[in-house]
């Protein structure tokens, strides 16, 4: 009898059996589905999603590398709600936070949803049915992409699709927008595609309706908008 062979298939019977576990606990409830719309929101902005090979093993990691501390704690609340799952934190050069879980069914809970990487991000349209996951997302990912100044809130992203659906998804909420694109002089470089929230009306209804997680993002819009 092959006894490594034997102890091998065991061990994989009941580590599946803790992954089958895990995934039947994740909550489904509407506000699971609005944290869940945030975290990808989060992880289009600044976050990295894959799996890789180390040996016989395939590794799934979320990575997340927030700027401000109060997105980083936010970030922490909702993998430990949806996920039960707390990233391990590194402060990188005094100016962002490297972020990061191992986790197999958090990776395939999140990737049934949306794609993620810079070029390739995609809204979780499916999640958009429940009541505030669309207001969610937006939150999210601005907190983690947008530049906030005196008299604009600014997008910019080399993904045209994903820019595409953050214009509609600002439509539906009711956010006046301009769409723009900037095609570098050099040819190596990607064609970057802009989003501008300038009219104060649209901004005050964006604080109104979307916001931000992100302490300094949040004062300098509040400052913008004399609030």
């Amino acid at each position: 009898m092959d006894f490594s062979a034997r102890n091998k298939k065991v061990a994989l019977a009941r580590w599946g059996k803790v992954l089958a576990r895990e995934k039947a606990s994740i909550p489904k409830t509407d506000d699971a589905l609005r944290k869940k719309a945030a975290l990808c929101g989060f992880l289009a902005g600044d976050g990295s999603v894959y799996a890789t090979r180390l040996g016989e093993k395939l590794l799934y990691r979320i990575c997340f590398f927030p700027d401000d501390a109060y997105m980083l704690s936010t970030y922490c609340e909702l993998t430990k709600k949806l996920y039960g799952k707390l990233p391990h934190v590194n402060k990188k050069d005094g100016a962002y936070f490297d972020a990061r879980i191992t986790s197999r069914n958090m990776y395939e809970d999140i990737c049934s949803v949306a794609t993620f990487g810079i070029a390739a991000w995609t809204p979780p349209w499916s999640l958009f049915s429940t009541s505030g996951a669309r207001e969610a997302w937006l939150r999210g990912f601005f907190s983690a992409e947008a530049y906030v100044g005196p008299k604009q809130i600014k997008i910019q992203t080399v993904n045209a699709r994903g820019m595409r659906d953050v214009s509609v998804l600002l439509a539906e909420v009711g956010i006046e927008h301009r769409c723009y694109t900037y095609t570098p002089k050099n040819k190596n470089h990607s064609v970057v595609h802009i989003v501008f929230i300038n009219k104060i009306d649209a901004r005050k209804r964006f604080a109104e309706k979307i916001g931000f997680w992100h302490a300094k993002k949040t004062a300098a819009l509040k400052k913008s908008l004399s609030l």
